[in-house]
């Protein structure tokens, strides 16, 4: 089994945190690698031949990210819209639309490069995963229903942007990857874990923490050798149950100071998410300087979650 470890962490950890029963002939392991409540862990690519490959392709199935620019000024930004499109997305529960919970989020987002509002959707798949998690033994049907669920996330994303244009009005569709996915090639299959893929010359957006910048980046030439993929975030530090201990001594105060939460938002509700609990964007991309270049980096104004 070949490793490409392009994460911080000392090799033997990686290999601790390969499941049992998994016949790769290659992983990839990206800044952000961690493990999960997934088969695979977080911020993975897997390359293999084995026949029962698809027990370790479910969870989250075409959960994904989506990047979108405003015709409006980050200037025109309104705190009671935002809170509005809290209200929206709070009523679409369990319809298409839902935000969800966890790691999932809607931010605005000013660039430092130009004046426009920009938007960035976080969001999964929620239970319409679970369809495919007792097909694993029937190829056939856990193919078609795992593709037609990570179509259903798309639509949940595009849904989510829809809540947004109804208060901000219409927007441009810059990115739209999800990052939980298979790809069956001539010689296996690529399995993808929170990795978007990404070729030569394409662009895919990278986030760090609540109140941490994003870039978009761009595939080199060297994408090929990483299974045209890339990380989708910096990756967490510290598991949930870490991140409740630490919570207790952080200041929220603050938080909210640099970036707009609505008060509806509880500081117990975000703990678990705060911006103490994920990598730093530089140290990130530093580790894949070679993988991609950056084009564009933003700033984020306002968090929507644990909605």
């Amino acid at each position: 089994m070949k490793i490409q470890n392009y994460s911080a962490e000392p090799i033997h950890k990686l290999y601790s945190w390969i499941p049992r029963g998994l016949k790769a002939e290659e992983i990839i392991f990206f800044p952000d690698a961690c493990p999960g409540k997934s088969p695979l862990p977080t911020g993975t690519v897997v390359k293999t031949k084995q026949a029962d490959w698809r027990k370790f392709a479910i969870s989250d199935c075409g959960c994904g990210m989506l990047l979108a620019k405003s015709k409006l000024k980050w200037s025109d930004f309104s705190k009671s819209t935002w809170d509005a499109i809290y209200q929206d997305l709070k009523n679409n529960k369990g319809k298409l639309g839902d935000l969800g919970s966890g790691n999932h989020f809607l931010d605005a987002l000013r660039s430092y490069d130009d004046e426009s509002l920009y938007f960035l959707i976080h969001t999964g798949s929620r239970n319409e995963s679970k369809l495919v998690d007792h097909l694993i033994d029937q190829p056939k049907a856990f193919d078609r229903t795992f593709l037609d669920v990570c179509q259903w996330a798309e639509n949940n994303r595009r849904a989510v942007l829809g809540i947004v244009e109804k208060h901000f009005g219409k927007t441009e569709v810059l990115i739209d990857k999800n990052h939980n996915h298979f790809e069956i090639i001539e010689d296996g299959v690529i399995i993808r874990k929170g990795a978007s893929k990404l070729q030569e010359g394409e662009l895919t957006v990278i986030p760090s923490n609540m109140v941490g910048d994003i870039v978009t980046v761009r595939g080199t030439a060297k994408a090929s050798s990483i299974y045209n993929s890339m990380c989708h975030g910096t990756g967490r530090t510290m598991s949930r149950s870490d991140a409740k201990l630490l919570s207790k001594d952080y200041d929220y105060k603050a938080l909210r100071s640099e970036i707009y939460i609505p008060e509806i938002i509880k500081n117990e509700s975000i703990k678990t998410d705060a911006p103490f609990c994920y990598r730093d964007l530089d140290a990130c991309l530093d580790l894949i300087s070679d993988l991609v270049e950056v084009v564009q980096r933003f700033k984020p104004m306002a968090y929507l979650g644990q909605i």
